[in-house]
């Protein structure tokens, strides 16, 4: 091809990632990008998940964002032996195109990506979902979207106190030990989940449990639940009583009607109807569906994870890339 412009694409790894978008800046991106899906500004066919062996699924999110000129593709590997090798069970990458050209631009390590916008994500809806005083944060689960969350949630209320339950408490402990020391902060851990539930004002599940660790009856009003760590029908976190007993937003109203599973086992059941589902976050932070009605009300949100945030955080990263130490650029 002679004469062709010579072409760059950027890879970015966490180091990279870290430094070119901050927590505060993937809030404020992923809020916009809610919005804009929510809009109808985002295309996003339903993810495929192919199961690659009894251990190993590979995830396909494919998007496009006409507002920023992008369009991208998340592959993923989901592993549960990845662990045994030194691995994260989330493994794979992000694409991410220019829609005029065509032209591939960046590729993003997808477990930084997925940490950093996941976190982001749950402090949206957070902020837009609990009350503003709430001061107590349980964790339940010390994985890898434990401290990001933790540091989130921080970000957007005045957490005084960080309660961590994990099934293993070995882990848990190591886990307490290597977070930061944040001022005026505690964080301990609570051996009984009922207990580490019941004192919380905020609830972030991050785990890869198979069947529910919450239950709906240990439930108190005025809580807010941050349902994050089951992304795909099957696995759930929490019962059905919790899904019944709460105000449920989603990220996306069909992705959770189809792969939200603690919602669509409690349907299934027929605990709850399709309409349980109030509405999207996009739609609560444009004022279109309502948010918090009272300081009473349990109010959930379901976090599936969506195309639009990733695509939105990676155009911000490949937008300081540039000028950034860390990023290796390749002729392509």
């Amino acid at each position: 091809m002679a004469g062709a412009e010579k072409r760059k694409l950027f890879l970015i790894n966490k180091a990279a990632l870290d430094e070119l978008v901050s927590l505060q800046d993937a809030i404020a991106i992923v809020d916009s990008a809610m919005r804009d899906y929510s809009a109808g500004q985002v295309g996003s066919p339903q993810r495929a998940v192919l199961t690659v062996n009894p251990d190993t699924r590979m995830g396909l999110m494919p998007g496009t964002m006409p507002g920023l000129g992008r369009f991208g593709l998340k592959v993923v590997s989901l592993s549960s032996q990845a662990p045994k090798y030194g691995l994260y069970s989330h493994q794979g990458m992000m694409l991410l195109f220019d829609d005029a050209t065509g032209q591939p631009l960046c590729m993003i390590e997808c477990h930084a990506l997925t940490r950093l916008r996941t976190a982001a994500a749950s402090a949206v809806a957070t902020r837009a979902l609990s009350r503003p005083d709430s001061k107590i944060l349980t964790i339940i689960g010390n994985g890898d979207l434990a401290g990001p969350h933790i540091d989130a949630i921080s970000a957007v209320r005045p957490i005084e106190q960080v309660i961590v339950w994990g099934r293993h408490p070995g882990k848990a402990e190591a886990f307490v030990r290597s977070l930061p020391r944040v001022l005026n902060q505690t964080v301990s851990i609570v051996t009984d989940i009922r207990q580490a539930v019941g004192l919380a004002d905020i609830i972030c599940t991050v785990t890869s449990s198979p069947e529910p660790l919450v239950h709906g009856e240990w439930l108190k009003p005025g809580q807010h639940l941050n349902l994050v760590g089951s992304s795909v029908k099957g696995p759930r976190e929490v019962d059905d009583d919790v899904v019944a007993r709460g105000y449920y937003i989603a990220d996306s109203r069909p992705h959770a009607l189809s792969q939200g599973a603690e919602l669509c086992h409690a349907i299934e059941q027929g605990k709850v109807k399709e309409d349980h589902l109030k509405g999207e976050i996009g739609e609560v932070l444009a004022g279109s569906v309502p948010g918090r009605a009272s300081r009473e009300q349990i109010t959930i949100y379901k976090s599936l994870g969506h195309i639009a945030q990733d695509i939105s955080v990676a155009n911000a990263a490949l937008s300081r890339a540039a000028e950034s130490g860390n990023v290796v650029a390749i002729d392509w």
